[in-house]
Formats: C-alpha cells, structure tokens, sequence
C-alpha cells in the first residue's frame, strides 16, 4: 500500500541522513532550549508536566520503530485532536484534566465531569475530529509548494486517525455523536468494528468492540429496570416521610424499615436499612433491659443517644436516595434529544466523515503519484 510504502520511505531518509546529524540537530534544539529556558517552562505549565511526559514518551517509542518525522506527525495530529475536545469542554464548562499520550494506543484527555447531556456530549466529542480535520489541511499547500512525500503522509495519517474516531462505537469519538441520535447505533458500530478487527488483526479494535459492547449492555439494562427503579424511588421517599413522622414509636419504626427492606433492592439503601433494623434492636433490648432494672423510661440523655444514631443512619439514607433519583433521572433524560438536535448531529457527522474521507482518498492519491513512491512501489 502507498501509505506504507511512505513510511518505509521516510524511515530510510532518516537512516540516510546519519547519525552525526541527528546528533548534531539534538544538541542544537538543546542548546537553544537552554537559551530559552523561561519560553519552555511557560510551555511546560500551558501543557501541564504529565501531557509533555507522555507526549515525550510517545514520540520517543514511535521514533524507534517508524523514525522522527513519523512520530512528530502522529504527535502532532493526536494533540490537536485532544485540544479540540478541551476547548469544547471549556465551551461548556466542563473541567477537563491533562492530555495523556498512551504509546500504540493513542491519546485521551479526562473530563472531571460529565457533560449535562447526550447533545453536549456530542458536541465535546466532535470538536476533536474537527479539530483534526484542521489540523492538516495546511499540509495540502505545503505539499503543493514542496513536493515532499511527507506532507501527503500526514494528509493520509490525519484522515485515518480521524476517521476511524467517528466509528459510531463507544469509547470513540462517533459513539458519543451517535448517542445523541440513537444508541441503537452503536450496534451497527460494534458489528462495523468487529468486521474490521477480524479482517486487520486489529488487538485495539477487539479492545474498543469488548469496551462499546459492555458499555452498550450497562445501558440496555439501567433503561430495562428504569421503571422499577422509578416505583422504589417513590416507596423510598414515603419512607422516609413515614419515618420522621413515626420515629418515636420504635414497634412502629422496625415494621416500616422491615416492609421497606423487602421491596428494595438498592444495595447501598439495603444496607443502611439492615444497619437501622439493627441499631432499634439494640435500643429495644436497652429499653427491655431498663424495664428489669426496675426504672420505667431512659434518661434524657440516652433518647438523645438513640435519636441521634437514628438521625445519622436517616441522613445518610436521604443522601443514598438523592444519589438514586438523580441517577433514575440522568438514565431517563440523557439520551433524550428532540428531531432538531438529532438531525443537526447526523448531519454534521456526515459532513465531518466525508470530508476525512475525501482528504484520506486524496492523500492516497497525491502519494501514490510521487515520483519517489512510484520509484519504491515498483522496486
């Protein structure tokens, strides 16, 4: 294949370049870093220390097996990918964490929080292809004015790099975009991407088909118990109303915890419930106790005692129960988007999937063509 065929091409410039000038090259970048020392720690500080370690990392490990104009070029394209979605991010006001360079795996950059909803989501994911796209478009006149091989490389790794992201699979690019069109897509993703590995060997894309499948069925069963999750978010909220209302009367108390417990199945909530049961047992026992000792009632101080240790366990119980309902919520209201956002996110997908596909194709193209190529290709 040309793209291939270009690589090799590249690695054997470098080789014929010689080591004494990839030296020489190194300890001139070196010195000139020590002569701007100041302009390299504001760089360091813009790209935070753990995305230039990784970065530095990546490009080392790539250099090894593909050559330095290769590895910059793949570095390259990555970072302006991962930039795009940290401005999106910061678009919206999601905190995002440091770019982290992942040798033969890629690049990724964290979000301290999730996006709000799928439409959201979807926006954040598709500014990195974009942001791809732009990343080298600028090689098309520079080839035009050079004729170098390596511009029509970059055009070639820029489109497949992108391209493959729009794949409608999570954790990709396009299964965020899809996501806010239809998850049923992601079906069609996983069977494209499974399709693909077979025919490639590809150990990443049997990765990414095992990740989107999993993520696709955690899904597929939060939405098939939502409405029984919906009832025992409502049985839990009389609940606990009935608990503030009754809490003097411990008799009364264990039978509402025992009838909750029994309809319940949020371990957290199952769990401080069995912890409530427990706690009146003890107060109970104490009460029985009290009455043999010959004094009618507790002091003041140990009601205060068991109040407060009924409190505790009620408050962490109303906090479980937010968590729920905000959970129930998000399962039911994230995915949700109205015909007009659908049809802008299918649109937009399609417009940025074939222009990748068209610099690809015209990369290809201009490689194939080059009188250096051609010169390998028929060797």
């Amino acid at each position: 294949m040309p793209f291939f065929k270009g690589v090799d091409y590249l690695k054997k410039k470098n080789r014929n370049s010689g080591s004494k000038t990839s030296l020489g090259v190194l300890g001139t970048i070196v010195v000139l870093l020590l002569g701007k020392l100041k302009y390299v720690l504001v760089l360091v500080k813009v790209l935070k220390l753990q995305t230039l370690l990784s970065m530095v990392i990546y490009l080392g490990t790539y250099a090894l097996f593909f050559g330095w104009k290769f590895a910059a070029a793949i570095v390259y394209l990555l970072f302006v990918h991962e930039m795009g979605h940290a401005y999106a991010a910061k678009r919206i006001n999601l905190p995002v964490g440091p770019a982290i360079f992942i040798p033969f795996m890629g690049a990724v950059i964290g979000l301290k929080e999730m996006p709000k909803n799928a439409k959201d989501e979807g926006f954040v994911a598709y500014m990195g292809p974009l942001f791809g796209l732009l990343s080298f478009l600028p090689a098309f006149p520079l080839y035009g004015y050079t004729h170098e091989p390596f511009w029509a490389l970059l055009i070639i790794l820029g489109g497949m790099i992108n391209l493959f992201n729009l794949i409608p699979i999570t954790p990709l690019d396009g299964g965020r975009i899809a996501a806010g069109i239809s998850t049923k897509l992601w079906g069609a993703g996983i069977v494209l991407l499974l399709v693909f590995s077979v025919i490639h060997l590809s150990f990443i894309g049997f990765l990414i088909v095992i990740l989107g499948a999993r993520e696709w069925y955690k899904l597929y069963k939060k939405q098939k118990s939502l409405q029984d999750l919906k009832v025992e978010v409502r049985e839990l909220d009389q609940f606990v109303r009935s608990l503030k209302q009754e809490a003097h009367d411990l008799g009364s108390v264990q039978d509402l915890v025992r009838k909750t417990n029994r309809r319940v199945s949020h371990p957290p909530i199952t769990e401080l419930l069995n912890k409530m049961n427990t706690e009146i047992e003890k107060m109970k026992k104490d009460v029985y106790l009290q009455q043999l000792s010959g004094i009618p009632a507790l002091s003041e101080e140990e009601h205060q005692e068991q109040k407060l240790a009924m409190d505790r366990i009620l408050n962490q119980i109303e906090k479980e129960l937010a968590a729920l309902k905000k959970d129930v919520h998000t399962t039911e209201t994230y995915y949700k988007t109205d015909k007009k956002t659908k049809v802008q996110l299918f649109t937009i997908y399609l417009a940025l999937a074939a222009a990748l596909a068209f610099s690809y194709y015209i990369g290809n193209q201009i490689l194939t063509n080059h009188p250096d190529i051609q010169k390998v290709l028929n060797t």
